[in-house]
């Protein structure tokens, strides 16, 4: 098409995982099925489900818990200086 001009980016954002820096790459949902317990009243058949973080290290990349990452880049800066604002 003519006049079309298109750029992607993958964008990562620079983050602390406890005392290491990392870049944040994406949210992964991860899941898998359970098999019923065989057990009498055990628990039931169902899907374990949680929510990581990829996050790329010097030292390779690894999954991360959500709550582990603070933000340390420019649109954490913002939001924070906003939350500074409104209080």
């Amino acid at each position: 098409m003519a006049g079309l001009s298109m750029q992607i980016e993958w964008k990562t954002r620079l983050c602390q995982v406890g005392e290491k820096l990392g870049y944040f790459h994406a949210w992964e949902h991860y899941s898998k099925p359970l098999e019923a317990s065989p057990l009498i009243g055990g628990a039931p058949a169902g899907v374990f489900s949680k929510m990581f973080a990829v996050v790329e290290f010097s030292d390779g990349v690894r999954r991360v818990d959500p709550s582990e990452i603070v933000f340390c880049d420019e649109e954490n800066e913002i939001l924070s200086e906003m939350e500074k604002m409104r209080k």
